[in-house]
């Protein structure tokens, strides 16, 4: 996603930069732009649009993004701890454990499926919940504070995901049949690998964030 997103960025930064050139070339080698006033204010409104959006926001971004550093990190910091398994990870360290859906190892008919489909309900419930709480702590402030949509929307995903778990659970006890415990079995799959990407994009992110926040401080003691 990341690489993507890069070069989606060097892709318009190139594509604005031989915009420009074309506008600035038309100018010098002819007189368009004198003869055809309404379009030389077109383009003219044209590079200030693009230069702004090169230059300037990217300037404000950058220092937006500085100045927040502390912050995001620790925001991003909560969302990790909201899902990782607190007694096996060292999150300051970069060792993280993600906490996972336990499987279903039961099967149709024996006494443990019942136990299972409980321990596996009261699991969603807690983990959408710790989910939840990250979310209405730190939700408004990330997406103000910096390019946080991804994680975000991994959140988001997420308790949608824990949301189809339990319903295929409750079909598995309503129904009873090896279709529904099937679909609840990939349901489980989908849903530990959300946490396992968002937890891949959370560390990716706070390393960043601890890169950003070492070279703030770097300069501020020079």
């Amino acid at each position: 996603m990341e690489r993507k997103n890069k070069i989606s960025r060097t892709a318009t930064i190139i594509g604005s930069v031989v915009v420009i050139g074309v506008i600035l070339w038309i100018d010098i080698a002819t007189g368009l732009w004198q003869n055809v006033v309404i379009l030389a204010g077109l383009a003219a409104g044209l590079v200030s649009f693009l230069l702004t959006t090169l230059v300037l926001d990217r300037m404000l971004a950058r220092h937006q993004a500085r100045r927040w550093a502390p912050l995001n990190r620790l925001a991003l910091s909560e969302f990790m701890h909201a899902m990782a398994d607190e007694d096996a990870s060292e999150i300051s360290r970069g060792h993280v454990v993600m906490r996972s859906l336990p499987e279903i190892q039961s099967s149709l008919g024996s006494p443990g499926l019942h136990a299972e489909l409980a321990e596996l309900r009261e699991q969603v419930v807690r983990e959408r919940e710790q989910l939840a709480l990250a979310l209405s702590m730190w939700a408004e402030f990330l997406t103000s504070s910096g390019d946080n949509e991804t994680i975000l929307n991994h959140a988001a995903g997420i308790a949608l995901r824990l949301d189809e778990v339990r319903d295929a659970a409750v079909a598995v006890e309503h129904e009873g049949t090896q279709e529904t415990l099937v679909e609840l079995r990939r349901e489980i799959v989908n849903c530990n690998h959300h946490f396992d990407t968002m937890a891949q994009e959370l560390h990716s992110r706070i390393e960043e964030e601890r890169r950003l926040l070492g070279r703030h401080l770097y300069g501020a003691e020079e």
